[in-house]
């Protein structure tokens, strides 16, 4: 008796164990539909003209350097949020 409980447990711990994998293997209740593969995904690609292409021109005026940005306090975001005009409240 207690030979066949072990080995039932041991049979349940596998199938558990083939459950949480993606791909069971090696394993004699697995049909061939359970084997077969993902099909892939398509990559995707990225191409490149082979001639030069001008889209526009830059403003040479533009200021384009990186600003350093200070954290706004919780008070800062309270008072500009309480500044806010909503739609609702313009039309009346």
């Amino acid at each position: 008796m207690e030979a066949s409980l072990t080995e039932y447990y041991r049979q349940e711990c596998l199938r558990a164990l083939y459950a949480k994998q993606e791909r069971p293997r090696y394993c004699a209740w697995v049909n061939k539909d359970m084997m077969a593969k993902a099909p892939r995904r398509p990559r995707k690609r990225v191409t490149f003209a082979t001639v030069l292409e001008i889209v526009g021109t830059a403003d040479a005026s533009v200021d384009r350097r990186p600003i350093d940005v200070s954290p706004i306090s919780r008070l800062e975001i309270m008072e500009l949020l309480s500044q806010r005009i909503f739609p609702g409240q313009a039309c009346n």
